[in-house]
This record gives structure tokens, C-alpha cells and sequence, in this order.
């Protein structure tokens, strides 16, 4: 059993994990600020991933690597008047918090650029020798990019068309195209000794450094987002192939699209309209910012509005209470097995199939709405859903989602189910309607029922009681 993933080089269906070992390289973040709910698209989709693929019996290398060395790192540390390992060591744990915050489990190997300096050096070294980069006497090293006749193939541009990315302080470059490998130090920056004088190593050359090292029979999947597809996947790739033109680097590369606000577009740290992952749990949960991501395919973009979270919270909620209604089933009746059995197929089919988990969580839902139908028309079978039950919880723990059962109330002799804690006094309005339900005094169960709708609850009348949730 492989997995096929839409390689943006060719634009094919590539299979990897073809002899049961995935190799994944995901670029991480550069620390220097907190990460924002668009940052936090890559660590959870991969995590899901490294989910799925180690629940199906894959064993899977996840490297995700921290840029800790880089300008705006250097910029930070100068603006606070601090050492830029501060400012490193402050939002990689900041970073970890936030992975936590949403449940996401930290890489295999989450290897830091400074700690990979002689791995550079010599990659560098061999480029020379190949005539891929030269070093024009100032302390720098660059990537001459004439040497590499396919590159742009990745960003489907050609050289004529492309933007100078970096400009050279001295006017050393032997094409605006050319990009460093290699800086020489100036005052107040970190540096290292080299065979080209002190200085620090450019941002791209760290990504195929450690690719090479830690995936050494190269990256099946290199993922990152559709911004780094040029220039720094393009320079990876140059990198890369023009030192070793007869090693697999990459088999396939998979790029996420990017978060926009619904209002106002591009969410970006140097546009200021950012959400910090800690603001957007604390308002939405984990869950509901699950929901949102994995219900949008990892390469397409995907909009971020208050509305569209609490719809997302709302349509798991439903979920959660569809799955504690059928949890404690005791038998598995011939629909339930079915059930169970076609979840499973249709998920494994989507995940399979180019990681595709809005289509996985759509067969998730069909298959509960066609559940919650079936007991609406009969009650007795809410005990009859054992295997469906057992592949729900397989499933979305699977896929990172908390599965704690409602909290369970009584007041008043009426059993009263819910997921989120309420304010005092409304599981008591809660019951007084379901008593007034009881008696038929349907014009105040009506008001009841109005009154908590303008507070933010809504209640479902079930047989075995109402079911409070937020709206």
C-alpha cells in the first residue's frame, strides 16, 4: 500500500512509502515572534498526517527544522537590546506552547540551523568544486544560478522573468539572480569561522544541509508552505541536485496554501493582522480550529473569520454529542457493521489519495447524519452502534481531536447532557423547559427555550434527554 501525493515539481500523482518508511521534511519556523493561526497550518496538517500514516503501519521519520539564525532574528535581538540566542530560546519554547495548545505533537527530529554549521560548510565546499558557487574574495558565497539549467521548474518561472531576490551589499554578484550560501560577518552579528572568513551560513543552504543528514536516502514528501515555493524550495533544489545530481533529494514536494482573513485578505506578521494560535484556542478551542483546517485540502487557500470558527466548533460539537450518544453501545447490528466498515474504506481512500482530509471528514459526517436518522426514527438503536463507535474514536483521535464525554448533569430529576460548562442558572432553565415540555405547557418551554437562544445556548430534545450546546 503507497500513498500518492501531488509532487508540485511534476504536477503528478507520485507513490511514496512504497516499502512501508515515509521520510518527511516540513520547513519550520523562524523564531523570532509568535506563531499565528496561518503559521499553524503546516505543524497540524503533518501531525495528522504522521498520524494517519503510523495508524496504517508506516514507519515515519518527521524532521521539521528551526531557523534559528536569519535577519529578522538578528533585527529582533537589536530592537530589544537583547542576544539573539534570547530571542531564540524565547519563541522556540513560545513555539512549543502553541504546538501544545492545539495538540500538536513536536517532530521527530526538530534539528536548529546553528547546530548544523560544518554540514553546510562542506555542501558549500562542494558546490565549488562544481562550479555551482563561487566566493568572490569579500567573505561571501554565492549560488550561480547559470549553472543549473532546470532552475525555476518548481515555481514554474523562467530566469528572464524572475525577481532578484537578494542584493549584494557590494555589488559582487555575478547575476542579480545569484543568491548567497554564505555571509560575512559584520559587526554585531553572530558568526562562524569558515574557509572563507567569519560569517554565517544564508537561509537556504540550511534546508538541504539537513535533509542530506537526517533523511540521508532523501525527503520522500518536503512540505512547506506555497510562499516558499520561490525562492527558497527553488534554492534548495539547486542546492541540492547541483551537489549530489545523482541522489534523490526530494520524491515529492507538497505545498499548503496559505490563510487569509475573509475581510481583509493575507494574514502576515509584517502586515500587522495576525491571530496569535494562544488568542484563537482561547476563543474557539482546539477542536473547533481543527475542524477548520483539516476540512480545507492542505494545498488550497483557506479563509479565517470569527463566524467561520464558530460554525466549525458548532458542526464538532454535533459530532462529539452524535459519538457519547453511541460510545456505550452494547451490540452491532448489520447496519452498524456496514457503517463502520465503509468509514474506514472512504477514509483510507481520501488519506491514500493525496492527503486528502476534507474528503475523509465529509465521509465522517455523512456517516453520522445517516446515524442520527436512523436513531430519530428508532431510539432503541442508539445501543446498537458499537463498531461504528469504535471506528469514530479510532478515527478522530486519529486525527487530534479531544473525544472527552459530555459532562452530566441533574436538576430537578431531569438528566441534562453538555460539552461546555454554563453560566449559573441556565442548566436550571434547562430543566424547568424540559419539564414544561413534559406537560405540554408548550408556550413556556417556547420562551424558555427563545431566552437561551439570546444567551448563546441552544438545546436538542433527544429520548434521553436534552442535549445543551452553544450555538
Amino acid at each position: 500500500m503507497s500513498v500518492q501525493i501531488r509532487d508540485t515539481l511534476s504536477g503528478r500523482l507520485v507513490e511514496v512509502g512504497e516499502g512501508g518508511n515515509i521520510g518527511l521534511y516540513v520547513c519550520g519556523p523562524t523564531v523570532y515572534n509568535h506563531i499565528h493561526i496561518g503559521n499553524a497550518r503546516a505543524p497540524l496538517f503533518w501531525d495528522v498526517v504522521v498520524r494517519y500514516l503510523r495508524s496504517r503501519g508506516y514507519g515515519v521519520t518527521f524532521v521539521q527544522n528551526i531557523t534559528d539564525v536569519e535577519d529578522k532574528i538578528i533585527n529582533k535581538a537589536n530592537e530589544e537590546g537583547v542576544s539573539w540566542q534570547e530571542v531564540v530560546d524565547r519563541y522556540t519554547d513560545s513555539f512549543h506552547e502553541r504546538l501544545d495548545l492545539l495538540g500538536v505533537n513536536l517532530p521527530d527530529v526538530e534539528p536548529r540551523a546553528t547546530e548544523h554549521i560544518p554540514e553546510m560548510i562542506s555542501l558549500i565546499q562542494e558546490l565549488i568544486e562544481g562550479g555551482h558557487a563561487y566566493a568572490p574574495g569579500n567573505g561571501d558565497v554565492y549560488y550561480r544560478v547559470e549553472s543549473f539549467p532546470s532552475y525555476g521548474q518548481l515555481s514554474r518561472q523562467r530566469p528572464d522573468e524572475m525577481r532578484e531576490t537578494e542584493k549584494a551589499q557590494t555589488g559582487s554578484k555575478e547575476s542579480p539572480l545569484d543568491f548567497a550560501l554564505w555571509k560575512a560577518s559584520k559587526p554585531g552579528e553572530p558568526s562562524w569561522e569558515s574557509p572563507w572568513g567569519p560569517g554565517r551560513p544564508g537561509w537556504h543552504i540550511e534546508c538541504s544541509a539537513m535533509v542530506e543528514k537526517h533523511l540521508p536516502e532523501g525527503a520522500d514528501i518536503h512540505g512547506g508552505g506555497t510562499d516558499l515555493r520561490f525562492p527558497h524550495h527553488e534554492n534548495e533544489l539547486a542546492q541540492s541536485a547541483g551537489a549530489h545530481p545523482d541522489h534523490t533529494f526530494v520524491r515529492a514536494w507538497a505545498h499548503h496554501g496559505m490563510v487569509n482573513f475573509a475581510e481583509t485578505g493575507k494574514m502576515a506578521k509584517s502586515l500587522g493582522n495576525i491571530l496569535d494560535v494562544k488568542d484563537a484556542v482561547d476563543r474557539h478551542g482546539r477542536d473547533a480550529l481543527r475542524m477548520w483546517l483539516l476540512q480545507s485540502h492542505y494545498s488550497q487557500p483557506i479563509e479565517y473569520s470569527e463566524n467561520i470558527l464558530e460554525e466549525k466548533r458548532r458542526s464538532y460539537e454535533r459530532l462529539q454529542h452524535l459519538y457519547s450518544r453511541i460510545f456505550g453501545s452494547t451490540s452491532s447490528s448489520e447496519l452498524d457493521a456496514g457503517l463502520a466498515r465503509e468509514l474506514r474504506e472512504r477514509v483510507d481512500r481520501a488519506m491514500l489519495e493525496d492527503l486528502n482530509t476534507p474528503e475523509a471528514v465529509a465521509a465522517i459526517f455523512e456517516l453520522a447524519g445517516r446515524v442520527g436518522a436512523e436513531i430519530s426514527a428508532r431510539p432503541g438503536a442508539v445501543h446498537e452502534f458499537r463498531a461504528l463507535a469504535e471506528a469514530l474514536a479510532e478515527i478522530l483521535t486519529t486525527f487530534g481531536f479531544d473525544l472527552a464525554e459530555e459532562s452530566v448533569a441533574e436538576v430537578n430529576g431531569i438528566r441534562i447532557r453538555y460539552a461546555e460548562e454554563p453560566e449559573a442558572g441556565v442548566l436550571a432553565r434547562v430543566a424547568e423547559r424540559e419539564g414544561a415540555r413534559r406537560s405540554k405547557d408548550w408556550a413556556l418551554a417556547d420562551r424558555l427555550r427563545d431566552e437561551l437562544k439570546a444567551e448563546g445556548w441552544l438545546v436538542e430534545d433527544t429520548p434521553e434527554g436534552p442535549v445543551l450546546g452553544r450555538r
